[in-house]
């Protein structure tokens, strides 16, 4: 790995690349479970005392002094840009960074370990589901923070429960996708049409409760559906896998019940992004923080629960 790094850094950049002094160059490369991003300079004042920071799928990269920045062309699951002396990098199911330098020449070598890019197909594990495809929606986001209690932000753990559900449930089905992957406000029209195009065969979005209870939420219908709410007649897809969100209710509450030693609640409610999804629909609301203990362990068991009740779901 090493060689190969060396072999980049000389080899593969053009002749005299960092000539002009203040010129940062970054390169590329992928890993296959990690994403590989080098910044190189002639001045090695600019790596040396450059920053880097990372929070909620956005790397930031504070340089010392002013320079001018070459980039490459990155896959779509990366983007990035430069405002000031800084370079924001956003890494789509972002799960941790390694930082390194090295001298010579001087270089700031960060990679970036993901979940997957969960858009396209993954290898399933023997005796696992071949079929199943997963949207994940991280709810809130952005300024829209959801529940606050202490230091704990609903966005903010939602979307880490989610990214380690993607994370830990890996090979196992053919795609899981996450509709945020940062601290980004993410409208409602805007998750359904992500979930239209992607089209994944189960979904569910996560939630924290007021109370101290894991709730299950599935969507409810009127009775009669007429007249004017003909013309609304998208937010009503799910009527057709209603049965099927039921039971996978009814799964994902008893693993957590069983987990944890407690009785979720189950709920119906005419939630948008459930009813306008055409495929087995659930939400789930985790305890408030107020009285319930998050930390990695305790993430690491919600999503395992979760995890273990969709694919016994998936296997009837």
């Amino acid at each position: 790995m090493f060689i190969v790094v060396i072999f980049a850094m000389s080899a593969g950049l053009p002749a005299g690349y960092c000539e002009a002094a203040g010129r940062v160059v970054m390169r590329f490369s992928d890993k296959g479970d990690y994403q590989r991003f080098v910044f190189q300079s002639r001045d090695a004042t600019l790596i040396n005392s450059s920053v880097v920071n990372n929070s909620s799928g956005v790397v930031k990269i504070d340089f010392p002094d002013s320079f001018s920045f070459d980039g490459v062309p990155l896959p779509q699951s990366v983007s990035i840009v430069q405002k000031g002396n800084s370079v924001y990098l956003t890494v789509n199911n972002l799960v941790k960074i390694q930082v390194s330098r090295y001298q010579v020449p001087p270089r700031l070598v960060i990679d970036a370990y993901v979940a997957g890019d969960v858009r396209s197909p993954l290898a399933p594990k023997d005796n696992e589901s071949t079929t199943l495809s997963i949207e994940l929606d991280a709810g809130h986001g952005g300024v829209d923070t959801g529940i606050i209690s202490g230091q704990f932000k609903e966005s903010s753990l939602t979307l880490a429960v989610c990214s380690e559900i993607a994370k830990r449930i890996g090979s196992r089905t053919v795609r899981v996708a996450i509709d945020r992957k940062d601290d980004e406000a993410v409208s409602i029209s805007e998750r359904l049409a992500d979930i239209h195009r992607v089209e994944p065969n189960l979904l569910i979005s996560l939630h924290v409760s007021a109370s101290s209870a894991f709730a299950i939420y599935t969507s409810s219908f009127p009775t009669v559906m007429s007249g004017p709410e003909m013309a609304y007649s998208a937010a009503y897809v799910q009527s057709s896998y209603i049965e099927k969100s039921r039971a996978l209710s009814k799964a994902v509450g008893s693993a957590l019940g069983q987990r944890f030693k407690t009785q979720a609640l189950y709920r119906e409610m005419p939630i948008p992004i459930l009813s306008g999804t055409a495929a087995p629909a659930i939400m789930i609301e985790i305890p408030n923080p107020a009285s319930f203990t998050y930390n990695t362990d305790s993430i690491h068991s919600i999503s395992d629960a979760i995890i273990g009740a969709v694919l016994e779901y998936a296997k009837k």
